[in-house]
């Protein structure tokens, strides 16, 4: 009995909720939206040798990420909910993973706030259940750190470099990021050996680091190389690099918490608490805030360089880094009122009411009501069933990837298309030139997903007028809950 209450205690509550809250999102049964029907679209119409190839759609994954994908898809077929298993094995793992490292820098509440924390994240629960490769980056950022935490606590021996220096080589395979969080790592080992005089320990970290070297070799001739040309990619991500310098505009800090945490009130207030953290964190565990800190700076020098965007979905791994110091922040708290129990158990209350709340109700609501935005499947069924002989189809870019992974399924596969470009947004006159081909027939279907809108220009309403003045709108479906749209019209007058 006393076994089994080792690993049934109260710590595992906060992950329990946060498996239910994965669980309900994975069994929801969405469509594949925009994004993941592209990446989807590589994995489902090559063989294994076609993952080490550019892949289209301008899509970048990790290749270990994209073989695991492949491999499941080989085994099980091309439905979502297996494209899907692998991000959310990696979700729940991560669950895991994180309470075993929080147990090793935390205590008391400031524990349960970050399990908390980490169970109700939506953006965490977001992508543990999308068909990419951003959960993963958030699970190898924890991994890396539960590895290098024995050596970091000076309780190591050869095997715990060994492990490290595995788990650093199988995580560059799966996730871009894993770099930076490496670099913080490395960089603290060798910062923790300097000080300590310890050459031989020191020389064992940089042949690890070469190690790690030698393998992100091997992948930017395999698969980074391609990313790193990509202009397009470089353009879409823009908005996510740092400015120069960074505290000329705060705004960048901003929207980068309230995105990580769900932080409406006073988002700043946060990025301040994380400091706190990290600043009590350095007086206990040195070496692991020198890796915290690092890591973060290596990111962000990256951002500012044009590297890579830290914001989005792409700042995912660093999300449990900012938990662990958040809760650390109300273990400082809590140590400058333990003297008071009703002022420890207020500010408690207080701090993680803060934290806790707008995550909480955001994830609640996903629970009761999932998100079914750009859910094509029912729209998919009414353009099958309502198909006539003659009928012409015309998908906008962004609806194409979805329309196209879905086709087989309603035995639309072979229906030819018109469409439009990316490159055409936001250029109205453009996406007119491609529709006007069809002037003249009689029964047109229209397909709008993933509406292109930015900087006041809708491409649906733009190219629902002009159809009106050149045709009869005929039919218009629109399923509940769906940014979804399908329209039939008449343009023969």
């Amino acid at each position: 009995m006393t076994h089994w209450k080792k690993y049934l205690s109260w710590e595992w509550a906060p992950l329990f909720i946060g498996f239910i809250l994965r669980l309900r999102q994975y069994l929801s049964g969405r469509s594949l939206w925009a994004d993941e029907a592209m990446l989807a679209l590589n994995i489902v119409n090559r063989n294994f040798a076609g993952m080490f190839q550019p892949l289209e759609y301008n899509q970048g994954a990790p290749l270990g990420f994209l073989l695991i994908e492949k491999f499941f898809n080989a085994l099980f077929g091309r439905q979502e909910i297996v494209l899907r298993f692998f991000p959310f094995l990696t979700g729940i793992v991560s669950l895991a993973l994180f309470c075993l490292l929080a147990k090793k820098m935390l205590q008391g509440a400031g524990l349960y706030l970050a399990l908390a924390l980490f169970a109700v994240n939506p953006q965490l629960i977001d992508y543990s259940v999308e068909a990419k490769q951003y959960i993963v980056d958030a699970a190898a950022a924890i991994g890396l750190i539960w590895f290098a935490f024995p050596i970091f606590q000076r309780q190591f021996n050869r095997r715990d470099f060994i492990l490290l220096a595995i788990a650093g080589v199988a995580a560059l395979w799966v996730s871009h990021p894993a770099l930076f969080v490496l670099a913080g790592i490395g960089a603290a080992l060798v910062v923790q050996f300097l000080q300590a005089h310890d050459y031989r320990n020191l020389q064992i970290s940089l042949g690890v680091g070469l190690l790690w070297l030698i393998n992100l070799t091997l992948l930017y001739f395999l698969n980074l190389r391609q990313l790193s040309h990509n202009t397009y990619l470089t353009g879409y991500w823009s908005d996510g690099f740092l400015p120069l310098p960074p505290w000329n505009d705060f705004n960048w800090l901003r929207e980068l918490i309230v995105y990580q945490f769900s932080a409406q009130f006073l988002p700043l207030l946060v990025s301040v608490l994380i400091l706190i953290g990290w600043l009590a964190l350095c007086r206990e565990q040195k070496n692991a805030a020198i890796a915290f800190g690092a890591i973060a700076l290596f990111a962000f020098t990256a951002s500012a360089l044009t590297l890579y965007p830290v914001n989005g979905r792409l700042s995912l791994f660093l999300i449990p880094l900012g938990i662990l110091l958040l809760g650390k922040a109300l273990d400082v708290s809590q140590k400058i009122v333990l003297s008071n129990r009703f002022a420890s158990v207020g500010s408690a209350i207080l701090l993680s009411g803060y934290l806790l709340i707008n995550p909480f109700i955001v994830s609640a609501q996903n629970f009761i009501a999932p998100k079914y935005v750009e859910h094509i499947r029912p729209t998919m069924e009414v353009l099958a069933n309502g198909w006539k002989d003659g009928d012409i189809l015309f998908v906008t870019a962004w609806a194409e990837p979805a329309f196209r992974f879905y086709a087989p399924f309603y035995k639309l596969e072979n229906v030819a298309i018109a469409t439009s470009n990316i490159e055409d947004y936001p250029d109205g006159e453009k996406l007119i030139k491609r529709i006007q081909p069809l002037v003249g027939k009689k029964r047109v279907w229209v397909l709008f997903s993933h509406v292109y809108e930015q900087g006041g220009f809708n491409e649906r309403d733009y190219l629902i007028a002009y159809l009106n003045t050149v045709g009869e709108k005929k039919r218009e479906i629109l399923k509940s809950g769906s940014s979804v749209y399908l329209f039939l019209y008449d343009l023969s007058k």
